[in-house]
């Protein structure tokens, strides 16, 4: 996806949800960023955060390579403005830490699709079982 001038702010807004509920022990709800952030209503905010979940397939994870990759190229940035980088660099215990958290969110967020879509396809068969039996009068099950 391709950021433009609608679309950055959602987007920004998505990636912060979710790395904040990743890193942080305890993150804000949903709620608290529609607060915060009063552009989006909470419902609003959840679709956002599904769909931006789906599009980067619920890859969550955060690898250490990465992390430095980036926060070297942010204070290289700031070098370049003579200010001093306000961040550390990613220790090892942090980086392990960080991982784990990662995973875990990536797979609480995998199982509870696969329960949505068992619940989607459960509910699917109901509503044809339903229309059969309107139709015919019987409740035909393949």
């Amino acid at each position: 996806m391709h950021l433009h001038p609608s679309n950055w702010r959602p987007l920004v807004l998505c990636a912060l949800l979710v790395g904040q509920k990743v890193w942080d022990d305890r993150y804000l709800s949903n709620a608290d960023f529609a607060f915060i952030y009063p552009f989006f209503t909470t419902e609003e905010i959840n679709r956002l955060e599904q769909k931006f979940l789906e599009l980067i397939q619920y890859n969550v994870t955060v690898k250490a390579s990465l992390y430095a990759k980036y926060y070297y190229e942010l204070r290289t940035l700031y070098k370049d403005n003579e200010k001093e980088f306000p961040l550390t660099p990613l220790n090892n215990t942090d980086a392990g830490r960080l991982e784990i958290r990662s995973h875990k969110y990536q797979e609480a967020f995998t199982d509870v699709t696969k329960e949505k879509e068992k619940m989607s396809s459960t509910i699917g068969s109901v509503q044809t079982i339903s229309k059969e039996k309107r139709s015919t009068g019987y409740a035909v099950i393949n």
